[in-house]
């Protein structure tokens, strides 16, 4: 009886979160959009931005919470899988929903420079793991958290320089938005609501998802990179999908970039200030599979637009990526 309650918990705890994802991501697409037209900056800069952190707030809530307890393998592993989820996962699903545009800031700057911090985080989280760096530089510690800081505010810069032009796609986004009544107070409340509903929602998702995965017995890492991952994906999820359905292609690719950057120049540096991580033994597979999903998904930037059947392929590389980690999993237990 004791674990039928555990497994009914779990579920009522996820059926709520995942409700409140989607009411939290209905409000944040509707606050950022009605933001974007009132401070006249293109609804990709918002995407990148105010957006991009709101649905990396249940990463970073996590993170803080696991590594002040000493779960380093669960942060690294919800990092590094929340990544992969949203190229293979959110990515993939906003392209079915519709072409998903790419601007010429997408293709010129944002994926490349993700593609680049995308190995720089990459390699330093290998190269900290041998006895070639001083023990000082070994694991992720507060010296790599300070690069990876100063990187995040070259991409702050970048934003807020890009966000004083627009893109051709973005001002024709702008331009086809019916006026909105709401004014700049009622925006940012639905804006902060929306951070609350998908914080909460996200909380609840990934506890009732992880009570799950310890019923089955998994490891933390695979725990992160799997189940986690995918439970704190769910804003990013949810936000693309409203707002691809909604006519706001910029706002979903934005959404997915700023998140990516968000995660390894942001979450994952604050999460080892307040505990240093150390790399897990299998902590290359997954990077390697990080770099590999982000190079794909630049290189279908490159055509305009994001198709249906580039988001098919995007989604049957992340469903590859889980049954692989599921089957090595295994044979590694037995």
């Amino acid at each position: 009886m004791a674990f039928i309650g555990t497994w009914v918990g779990s579920l009522v705890s996820m059926i709520i979160g995942m409700s409140l994802l989607i009411w939290g991501g209905n409000l944040l697409v509707e606050g950022g959009v009605a933001i974007a037209k009132r401070l006249g900056v293109s609804i990709l800069i918002i995407g990148l931005t105010i957006v991009a952190f709101s649905t990396s707030s249940p990463e970073l809530a996590l993170n803080i919470i696991a590594s002040w307890n000493g779960h380093g393998d669960l942060c690294f592993g919800n990092i590094i899988g929340s990544n992969i989820a949203n190229i293979g996962l959110v990515l993939g699903i906003g392209a079915l929903i519709c072409k998903l545009p790419v601007t010429g800031q997408i293709v010129k700057w944002e994926f490349p420079w993700l593609v680049t911090v995308t190995f720089i985080v990459g390699a330093i989280t290998l190269i900290s793991s041998t006895d070639f760096v001083p023990t000082w530089l070994q694991g992720l510690g507060w010296p790599w958290a300070i690069v990876f800081l100063l990187l995040f505010c070259i991409s702050m810069w970048k934003w807020f320089a890009l966000g004083k032009s627009e893109s051709v796609i973005a001002k024709q986004d702008i331009d086809v938005i019916p006026d909105n009544q709401c004014s700049t107070f009622a925006a940012w409340k639905m804006l902060l609501c929306g951070l609350l509903l998908l914080t909460l929602g996200g909380k609840a998702t990934e506890l009732g998802a992880v009570s799950a995965a310890e019923l089955i017995g998994i490891g933390e890492l695979v725990i992160g990179v799997t189940i986690v991952a995918i439970a704190t994906s769910l804003p990013e999820v949810v936000t693309t999908i409203i707002a691809a359905k909604k006519g706001h292609p910029d706002l979903a690719v934005g959404n997915v970039v700023g998140s990516n950057l968000f995660n390894i120049l942001f979450v994952l540096p604050i999460t080892m200030l307040v505990n240093p991580v150390a790399v897990p033994n299998d902590a290359w597979v997954y990077v390697v599979v990080m770099l590999f999903v982000t190079l794909v998904a630049w290189k279908m930037t490159t055509d305009a637009r994001i198709k249906p059947k580039e988001g098919r392929l995007l989604i049957g590389m992340y469903v590859c990526f889980l049954i692989g980690v599921t089957i090595w999993t295994i044979s590694k237990t037995t």
